[in-house]
């Protein structure tokens, strides 16, 4: 657990060093937030604790697995185009316990900038709100546990393809998550943000599940990696 945590310490310091990336973040959790005024303001009044929880649940983990993309590729694609991925192969590290480190190192920045969006879309909300808008407890659940569990998934997926892939595919590879990621969430806002929709618990925690199961699958299939082929890919 040691050997992960530091190299997950690694990639955290990285990923903050790179204000770009960051200044990128902390911009998209404004826009996000400020995006939420006019759908409060024009929602009926008996509709709007609802609408603030459907936007809590939509922006902030769409935020969340969008920073976790951005970040991914400097953590992986860059280090392997660069070939300082060859560093970490020749430690006496495994290549999940590489893999898991950067996941996390990815997942903790990335959660922290759907944190914020989370709490920038409560003041703002209740700003424009006549009563005061709190999170449901689903919400809470979602965000608190549902949201980095998507992050993580998000990151490891693209973190064992960026490792088991070349570098054609990996571009390949990025546009597609990239677009199937958003093509998802855009039908899932048309469901969860369209008025009178409740996020209920039975959503939230299949959510869950979900994530867990596909993060186990995930590590399961980092076993599948070898450094030879990382190697031979780099190129």
């Amino acid at each position: 657990m040691n050997k992960i945590l530091i190299v997950s310490e690694k990639e955290m310091n990285g990923i903050i060093r790179t204000r770009s990336q960051m200044l990128v973040g902390i911009f998209f959790a404004l826009w996000f937030s400020v995006m939420t005024a006019p759908v409060i303001l024009t929602a009926e009044e008996s509709l709007v604790f609802d609408q603030f929880n459907n936007l809590l649940f939509y922006f902030v983990l769409m935020l969340g697995i969008f920073m976790a993309y951005l970040f991914s590729g400097k953590v992986f694609f860059n280090e392997k185009r660069g070939g300082i991925i060859e560093t970490l192969l020749c430690t006496p590290l495994s290549l999940r316990q590489i893999w898991a480190g950067k996941v996390l190192g990815v997942t903790i920045p990335a959660y922290l900038i759907a944190l914020l969006a989370a709490a920038l879309i409560t003041v703002i909300a209740n700003i424009f709100a006549a009563s005061i808008l709190l999170p449901s407890p689903a919400i809470l659940l979602h965000i608190f546990l549902v949201v980095p569990a998507f992050i993580a998934v998000a990151v490891g997926l693209l973190g064992f393809g960026h490792l088991l892939l070349g570098m054609r595919e990996n571009q390949i590879l990025n546009i597609s998550i990239f677009v199937a990621i958003f093509f998802a969430f855009s039908i899932a806002n048309k469901n969860v943000i369209s008025g009178g929709y409740a996020v209920s618990w039975t959503m939230v925690g299949g959510m869950l599940i979900a994530a867990v199961l596909l993060l186990a699958l995930i590590s399961y299939l980092t076993r599948y990696l070898s450094k030879e082929r990382i190697v031979t890919t780099i190129a």
